[in-house]
């Protein structure tokens, strides 16, 4: 649970040399203190006397109170969907979905794949400012960790719900977890040794687990699928194809995991709306590649891309054509955190990989039929190649802008048959290394671990 000290207000209008009246006043109100104080200490013990109660500060032993086990799961609930609501805007500006059109060099870097260790953004900053990241989610992740181990040690007896708030606090640090796994090129784990990408997601895995075996136990239908849909994930990032179908396979139709918004806090806006898809402040604009896409000649509504008009019909660079999707359209909106279409295409996925074509092929199908445009033959996708990167251009369209999953493919597959080049890179939009202004774009794939995470290693 974060803490917070707020500075007193007098202190912001002290002068440091009173005028000369002044100055004889706190003089002689000084002398009158030391004799009420030398009184005082005369009649009574001194060692308290400088003891005082902070507002707004609360002792860490006030935690380990049962009655408050539901209060420190909503922090931790609480502080996830703030870190995700920022990974979601940096992970899909950073993708190939959008390009930059911000007059803010800052802001223009997220889009030109310029973020080094030493980006303070990403790096330090919390989650109520833009792309906030690394912060946010550690702390997240942290505080899941703690408040588990404080659940831990209350008794059932005072928490009869014990199981479902440790199933919670272990699904929630899962997904913490699994943003840093995927987007992190490394990561620091409260202060052990450096660990790779691979070595996060497994610790995913691991607290997935638990979440399972504690949601089972407490048969709690929302949190089971929810640890489900984020082990299926990792599982299919580890290439654990078996384990993916099976868990993702539980997922029933029309299931949605929520990371809510609203706009009475800046920490609470849906900063995505606010940065990028709104239009209060243009920073990004929606990829040429992504406007008008269609399937067989019939426009896909899973992608709905709109022209900016009258003053919003250019970015914040005053220059660059603005266009906005319809997934985020106010600082309310929530953020899907897992759903039914997304495990149905981790289960499509995973089957094409391990070579069952037919159930790939069909979950696609499924899904265009839910879209409402036309099926896919085998002469659309013949080979076990075909169909994978088909599979991968479903996910990018059925999850558009959606919990870093682009992002995640183009760090999955880099290197490999199945490459999804990143902007800038052959293959891409932009193939010659120049954004659509003439600027170079940078080298930046999965993010560095922050420089201050290496100060003072050995």
């Amino acid at each position: 649970m974060s803490i917070h000290n707020r500075p007193s207000p007098e202190g912001r209008h002290m002068r440091t040399h009173p005028a000369p009246r002044q100055a004889r006043g706190v003089v002689r109100l000084t002398y009158l203190l030391l004799l009420a104080l030398a009184a005082f200490g005369a009649a009574c013990d001194t060692e308290t006397l400088l003891d005082v109660e902070v507002p707004g500060r609360v002792p860490e032993e006030a935690l380990d109170n049962p009655a408050l086990a539901q209060t420190l799961v909503n922090g931790v609930i609480s502080d996830l969907e703030c870190a995700w609501d920022s990974w979601v805007g940096l992970a899909a500006v950073h993708s190939d979905q959008f390009i930059h059109s911000s007059g803010n060099a800052l802001m223009r870097s997220f889009g030109q794949r310029r973020m080094t260790a030493d980006d303070a953004t990403v790096g330090r900053s919390s989650c109520a400012v833009a792309f906030g990241v690394y912060t946010p989610l550690q702390t997240a992740r942290y505080q899941a960790e703690d408040i588990y181990r404080r659940l831990d040690s209350f008794s059932d007896a005072l928490v009869p719900t014990k199981p479902l708030l440790k199933a919670t606090v272990r699904a929630y640090g899962g997904y913490a977890l699994v943003a840093l796994g995927e987007g992190f090129c490394e990561n620091a784990i409260d202060g052990g040794p450096i660990i790779t990408r691979r070595q996060t997601l497994q610790l995913a895995e691991e607290r997935f687990t638990e979440a399972i075996t504690l949601a089972t136990s407490a048969n709690n239908q929302d949190i089971l699928n929810m640890a489900l849909a984020g082990r299926a994930r990792v599982r299919l990032d580890l290439e654990n194809f078996a384990g993916a179908i099976a868990d993702a396979s539980r997922i029933p139709a029309g299931y949605v995991k929520l990371a809510t918004r609203d706009a009475g806090d800046p920490r609470r806006f849906n900063k995505y709306f606010e940065n990028v898809s709104g239009p209060s402040i243009k920073h990004h604009t929606v990829a040429p590649r992504m406007r008008n896409l269609t399937w067989k000649g019939v426009p896909d509504p899973r992608v709905v891309v709109v022209a900016g008009t009258g003053r919003d019909s250019v970015g914040f660079d005053f220059a660059t054509r603005w266009y906005f999707h319809q997934k985020n359209q106010s600082r309310e909106t929530p953020h899907r955190l897992a759903s039914y279409a997304e495990a149905q295409l981790v289960v499509a996925e995973a089957s094409a990989r391990s070579g069952d074509l037919t159930t790939a092929r069909r979950i696609i199908n499924e899904r265009h039929a839910a879209a409402g445009i036309p099926g896919v033959d085998v002469a659309d996708a013949p080979t076990q190649t075909d169909v994978v990167r088909l599979i991968i251009e479903e996910r990018n369209r059925e999850l558009f802008a959606e919990g870093g999953h682009r992002l995640n493919d183009h760090l999955r597959f880099r290197g490999t048959p199945l490459n999804v080049p990143f902007k800038g890179e052959p293959g891409s939009e932009y193939p010659n290394g120049l954004d659509h202004i003439g600027q170079q774009f940078g080298t930046t794939t999965c993010f560095a671990l922050p420089s201050v995470e290496r100060a003072g290693r050995p």
